[in-house]
């Protein structure tokens, strides 16, 4: 009695794990204003936080590009930054956004990446949060 019972839990335990890959929301960033800049960003749960990691294999060497969640979408932005990242640095970016994944999936949100600090009005990558329904 005790064998099946505990195959039973042991199952329930590792179903849960596979469902909380199913939480990751992936993020296709294109490249804007010619920069070459395409990408990907992934958005997991972390309870009531939000790791953002931002990767672009071609950004440019030794400059620091700010990036945000902005609301709206990448057609229509909403100027002002929702929540601000970590700068892509070395094509890279890792942020944890102190909101659930849900808070930032409940609103029309996309990813922005800018040029440079002292070029912020140059957009060079974005894309669009689409959670899966």
């Amino acid at each position: 009695m005790r064998r099946p019972l505990m195959i039973l839990l042991l199952a329930g335990l590792f179903s849960n794990a596979a469902l909380a890959l199913d939480d990751i929301v992936t993020v296709k960033l294109e490249a804007l204003n010619n920069s070459g800049q395409n990408g990907s960003a992934t958005l997991s749960p972390e309870g009531n936080k939000t790791r953002v990691v931002i990767e672009i294999p071609n950004a440019p060497a030794g400059v620091a590009q700010p990036a945000h969640i902005h609301l709206g979408r990448c057609d229509k932005l909403d100027k002002a930054p929702k929540w601000n990242l970590e700068a892509v640095k070395g094509g890279r970016s890792v942020t944890v956004v102190p909101v659930s994944l849900d808070t930032i999936l409940k609103d029309k949100t996309a990813i922005n990446i800018h040029k440079s600090a002292a070029e912020a009005q140059i957009y060079v990558s974005c894309g669009n949060i689409i959670g899966v329904m």
